[in-house]
């Protein structure tokens, strides 16, 4: 969206005043808010009786079919959708009178460059991208439909669509391909190229596969949170900075947001992006206070927490917390304490420089103890940090140590030849350290440069090649680009290669054919004067119209979403009031283990995964479960035989899979938090892959121990 705002105080004051915008959205909320009122009140509930009924419109009455729902319970939570509108769009006022006040944007929120947004979109983007390229979507086709999960939030309209969404998950190849291409966009969204629809277009391709991953497990947290960051830039001229579309732009010659310009267009983008990182956290740590109360961190809580964790299939199986089980309650009582604490003061980054600079990295810490003690990697979490560090002032200090120890490198080039302009003007915003001074030889006086700086340059000579000056020191053609290389970030990785043998023999060839023939290639005119000017950044800038309001409106609607997810317990996926681990334990850790027992004998831990990679990090915990429930243990036999059919698929003959087992644990933390055997076995499920069916656990031990016998 082009223009997000150019809300500052000055251009406020330049457009419309604060109290004439406070005035505007007051009045359009008031509308909207009684329009909504009457239409609920009066209008819905009518609908929804006669769709109930079979009346009506048939799209709606196939709706509520498909819900399987009382009537009660329908217009019970009609109601509550009702109040939770009227309630945002009060509160969506009170936020935009708050952030449209003339010291919260100069306090607050800040100028930031295009660079600063484009980097929040290269590190969403990239680790949407790490999580799309870590799964196996396809392996959910050969999960059994029965597994699926009341669909919640978007997949709910999904799956109530007559639009063969049933069908879509069962087509293994389908899903291959889908996740490839939302692989494609996230990748094409953090180089940045076409941001304006690859940005979106990857952020509902995420969501979408991310969906169909939690329907055959449950709502886990994990990438929800870079989901609505991408929403966000989505509304975002997150383009211009550090993306393919600038480079474009910069090579035709277009205008261009100056780089190391500050405004307040990127100021609230970047602004918006921390409200929805920030807030989730907060309501991490409310959901605790309100679920579990003010003693939610006592240490009984905590053990059980890391040890089930610990002991449950996970995506790791680290068994640090179970070497702890000897420290006393002090420690897990801290350990709660503190990553409470570090939940709940964490949205201070949205009002102090000093918060920024600190709770990023306790924040990272915390996670990283997570995944040490836990075995729950929240990498997308840890990394989205560096959303609240300050690049430029580090890329700053940066270059000017660079510049101390290594020196400047000018580049002398011709101002007349379109080829050589025209990479000045790519290269030019890839210098990420400043480390280069680009001049037009045309526009210096040769005679003085070559005395000031000790060296021997000629006009025929600069025309033949580019050449690179630094500390008395002078390369041209192909060494001045392999020096240029060397000095840009995205010039690193080729640069040792220009130093292999033949390397340089072929470049210099290859320099000295694109030089002689430029000027054929590339017809040079009057224009040529402008696109000097263009390449050393002074080519006229884009003006974006004034719009006081739409930062602030962006701010406070995505805090205000997210507010009433936590006030109203929303889980419907990709809203959420973060509410796990928050309820009060009872004291016993249960947790599963899975077994594999093999044709020859061998008894091991069946590593679902490796035969279904959607079951990554323990997703099957839920279903394993149900094998120790009557009215759900169907359901568990047919996971149970796809895991079979697929670990066989790829078995030697001797190595087959005949029986998986579900062994149920518990251990009494509170009467018995540092016991050597980690609880008892309180009951085993046995699964026959022969016959589909579950057998008797003695019946097998028996089997196997006359197996063992034989051998």
């Amino acid at each position: 969206m082009r223009g997000f705002s150019t809300a500052s105080s000055s251009s406020m004051s330049a457009s419309v005043s604060v109290a004439q915008i406070r005035r505007w959205v007051g009045l359009t909320v008031l509308g909207l808010a009684g329009v909504w009122v009457v239409f609920a009140q009066l209008v819905a509930p009518q609908a929804i009786q006669a769709a109930y009924h079979g009346e009506g419109a048939s799209v709606l009455s196939h709706i509520i079919r498909e819900l399987g729902q009382p009537l009660d319970e329908l217009l019970w939570r009609w109601g509550m959708l009702t109040q939770a509108v009227v309630l945002g769009c009060l509160g969506l006022w009170l936020l935009v009178w708050v952030t449209t006040s003339p010291g919260f944007f100069k306090r607050f929120v800040g100028e930031a460059t295009p660079g600063t947004l484009g980097a929040i979109r290269m590190l969403t983007c990239g680790i949407l991208l790490l999580h799309t390229l870590w799964e196996g979507l396809a392996s959910t086709a050969l999960l059994p439909r029965e597994m699926i999960n009341t669909p919640g939030g978007i997949m709910r309209v999904l799956a109530l669509l007559p639009i063969g969404f049933e069908r879509f998950l069962a087509n293994e190849t389908a899903l291959g391909v889908f996740q490839w291409v939302t692989g494609a966009l996230l990748f094409l969204g953090a180089i940045g190229w076409r941001t304006r629809i690859t940005v979106p277009l990857g952020a509902v391709g995420y969501l979408l596969m991310g969906g169909i991953f939690r329907l055959y497990a449950w709502f886990y947290h994990t990438g929800v949170i870079p989901v609505y960051v991408m929403a966000v830039l989505s509304l975002t001229p997150c383009g211009d900075g550090w993306s393919v579309d600038r480079l474009r732009k910069v090579a035709r010659g277009a205008p261009v947001p100056p780089a190391d310009r500050a405004t307040a267009v990127y100021g609230w983008a970047r602004y918006a992006c921390w409200v929805v990182i920030a807030l989730p956290y907060l309501a991490a740590g409310m959901s605790k206070l309100r679920n579990s109360g003010l003693t939610w961190w006592n240490a009984t809580n905590m053990r059980i927490f890391l040890y089930r964790d610990t002991l449950n299939p996970m995506g790791f199986e680290s068994e640090l917390s179970l070497r702890l089980t000897s420290a006393p309650d002090a420690v897990f009582a801290v350990l709660g304490l503190v990553g409470l604490l570090a939940e709940l003061v964490f949205v201070s980054v949205l009002f102090s420089r000093w918060a920024r600079r600190i709770l990023p990295f306790v924040a990272a810490g915390m996670h990283a103890g997570i995944f040490l003690l836990q075995n729950i990697l929240f990498l997308d979490l840890m990394l989205l940090q560096l959303a609240f560090i300050d690049w430029t002032r580090i890329r700053t200090a940066a270059g000017r140590w660079l510049e101390a120890h290594r020196g400047t490198l000018e580049v002398l080039y011709d101002g007349q030849c379109p080829l050589c302009v025209r990479s000045v003007r790519l290269l030019g915003p890839l210098d990420l350290f400043n480390r280069l001074r680009w001049i037009d030889f045309r526009t210096l006086n040769l005679t003085d440069y070559n005395a000031g700086h000790g060296v021997r340059l000629t006009s025929s000579e600069l025309e033949q090649a580019m050449a690179v000056v630094s500390r008395r020191r002078t390369r041209q053609g192909f060494k001045a680009w392999r020096a240029i290389a060397q000095a840009i970030p995205a010039g690193w990785l080729v640069a040792p290669w220009l130093y292999v043998p033949g390397i340089p023999w072929l470049g210099e060839r290859v320099y000295r054919r694109v030089a002689q023939s430029r000027h054929k290639l590339f017809k040079c005119d009057a224009a040529c004067a402008h696109e000097g000017e263009a390449a050393q950044g002074l080519a006229p800038q884009p003006r974006r119209a004034p719009n006081a309001l739409r930062g602030p409106l962006v701010v406070s609607a995505s805090a205000i979403v997210l507010l009433l997810c936590w006030i109203y317990r929303v889980e419907e996926y990709p809203l959420t009031a973060l509410q796990m681990y928050t309820k009060p334990t009872t004291g016993i850790a249960e947790y599963y283990k899975v077994l594999a027992h093999r044709a020859s004998g061998e008894t091991a831990t069946a590593r679902i995964k490796e035969a279904i990679p959607a079951m990554t990090d323990g997703r099957y915990r839920r279903v394993i479960r149900m094998c120790f429930k009557p009215d759900q243990v169907q359901v568990c036999e047919k996971f149970l035989a796809a895991c079979g059919a697929a670990f066989n698929a790829q078995a030697r003959a001797g190595e087959r899979v005949t029986h998986l087992e579900i062994q149920k644990w518990a251990w009494d933390v509170r009467a018995n938090p540092s016991d050597p055997e980690h609880g008892r076995l309180a009951d085993r499920f046995l699964f026959s892959l022969e016959s589909k069916k579950s057998v008797e656990a003695q019946t097998l031990l028996v089997a196997f121990d006359e197996v063992g016998q034989r051998q």
